[in-house]
């Protein structure tokens, strides 16, 4: 029995304690640190012309606040990165604006995923809005000529780095059986000589 307590009041029992004690102090800390940010997002069309307008605020006893002077990065997302559209800057209202590229492919309908995001923003922390809309082109309407990864057409450029570097190591093998076969000749060569000579 002396011994199971002693186990319990152990050195290493009394560290895990601290050590869980200062998590939980550093994430509630860290949650009371950051403020809480609303992201919102507005969309328009004139004249063919698509604008994005982002808004920002925060809440100070019950009061929606806007957030001036942080940055906000409209993306779109994509397979291996995101496309950035523009990184905006909240003005004293809390808004900011951008065109929207008319020119993106958005799948077979068109749709696309646009995210508004502050992004470890040292006040705010993570915080982001998504809203899908038709505002890509599909890609069963683009032209047959268009090249591109996402269409039936390979990029150009793709097609001339593949076609070097698959040349590059054929190259190298029709260079090591023609190497080979010299020295096979020239083997023979030497040793013919060899019989004539004896």
């Amino acid at each position: 029995m002396n011994n199971m307590m002693k186990g319990k009041n152990s050195p290493g029992m009394y560290l895990i304690m601290i050590q869980l004690f200062v998590f939980n102090f550093a994430v509630h800390a860290q949650d009371a640190v950051l403020g809480e940010a609303v992201i919102d997002m507005e969309f328009s069309e004139v004249d063919s012309v698509k604008t994005i307008t982002v808004t920002a605020h925060t809440t100070d006893n019950g009061k929606e606040v806007p957030i001036t002077g942080e940055t906000v990065t409209v993306f779109i997302p994509r397979m291996f990165s995101n496309f950035v559209v523009a990184d905006l800057t909240l003005d004293e209202s809390g808004m900011a604006s951008t065109e929207f590229p008319g020119d993106l492919p958005g799948g077979k309908e068109g749709n696309l995923t646009i995210v508004a995001a502050m992004i470890d923003n040292a006040t705010y922390g993570n915080v982001e809005k998504r809203v899908e809309k038709h505002w890509g082109i599909p890609t069963d309407y683009l032209p047959s000529s268009h090249r591109a990864l996402w269409t039936t057409r390979a990029p150009s450029w793709m097609i001339i780095t593949l076609s070097i570097l698959l040349a590059g190591v054929w190259g190298h093998y029709f260079f090591a059986i023609i190497s080979l076969i010299r020295i096979s000749r020239d083997a023979r060569k030497e040793k013919a000589m060899a019989e004539y000579r004896s």
